[in-house]
Formats: structure tokens, C-alpha cells, sequence
């Protein structure tokens, strides 16, 4: 797989102060995204969870913050 050099873009807005910015990308850009039909779309399980399922903060590492993130559609 292509290295990939990650920078963050910023710039100074009229009162000086420097914001993040997020420029957009063509889709020809985005590496590996002509694999994506051959390996498939969604997923089969979170956390070795399937079904409907509700994540925790303490799921994703995150414990602490109070976060759930219920199974919205299908997984």
C-alpha cells in the first residue's frame, strides 16, 4: 500500500485567527477506493458484536465521556 503524507491545512481568517480548513478531493484521489467493490460495503460485526447492538463508550475506549451509539438501519 502507497505511503500516505497526512498535512493539516490551515489559514488566517480576517481577524487573525487560524482555522483548520478541509478541502475537497476528487474521488480519482482517494487510494484504494477501487477495491472497495471487491471486498464489499458494510460490516458483519463492532467489536465482535452482530445483530442489533448498542455501543458504549467503554466499547470504543472512549469510557468516560457518557457516549452510546445505538444500531441505526442494519448491521
Amino acid at each position: 500500500m502507497a505511503e500516505v503524507e497526512i498535512k493539516k491545512v490551515m489559514e488566517t481568517d480576517q481577524a487573525g485567527i487560524k482555522r483548520q480548513v478541509f478541502p475537497e478531493t476528487h474521488v480519482n484521489a482517494v487510494l484504494g477506493l477501487e477495491n472497495i467493490a471487491t471486498i464489499g460495503t458494510g460490516v458483519t460485526s463492532i467489536n465482535g458484536k452482530t445483530g442489533d447492538i448498542t455501543l458504549t463508550a467503554k466499547d470504543l475506549g472512549v469510557e468516560g465521556t457518557g457516549i452510546t451509539i445505538d444500531k441505526v438501519g442494519s448491521v
